[in-house]
């Protein structure tokens, strides 16, 4: 399967998963918002999103060598966690209180994102021949590779 429809996927799995969480501990009054369905919403679209940002990352250097490819699928994830920590972190300092409402906003905005990411990314494919096999990437010369 084609690393970007995986990501595509994933992302939209995620992120519908991490908005369901949010959704649960709404319907609940703000209760229960590690244990049960809710933490399993969670740590699940966590994973799928984890694979949604490797197959990602890995799309980036579709053209490099494998090993290559599996480093930026491994570092790409783990890039994001720390900037998606970044963010959580300034958006709770936004936000004065200890509500669950706080402690959820970065959910909603990673799922919000997540979301359009993978519907946007879903519309986008690589070319496909007649007997739908992927066209191979041509490289593209430029004025020194004519030299």
């Amino acid at each position: 399967m084609d690393p970007r429809r995986v990501a595509s996927i994933a992302a939209v799995v995620g992120g519908v998963g991490w908005l369901m969480k949010v959704t649960m501990i709404w319907g609940n009054g703000g209760q229960n918002t590690d244990a049960g369905p809710v933490g399993l919403m969670y740590t699940g679209g966590f994973a799928v999103l984890a694979i949604a940002i490797a197959a990602a990352g890995y799309t980036l250097v579709e053209t490099a060598p494998v090993w290559l490819r599996m480093v930026v699928a491994v570092a790409t994830p783990l890039l994001v966690l720390m900037v998606w920590m970044l963010l959580d972190q300034a958006i709770k300092s936004v936000y004065p209180g200890n509500s669950w409402v706080r402690d959820e906003v970065s959910v909603v905005v990673a799922g919000v994102i997540a979301l359009m990411m993978g519907v946007w990314g879903s519309g986008r494919h690589r070319p496909v021949h007649e007997d739908h096999r992927p066209q191979p990437h041509v490289a593209v010369r430029g004025r020194r590779a004519a030299r």
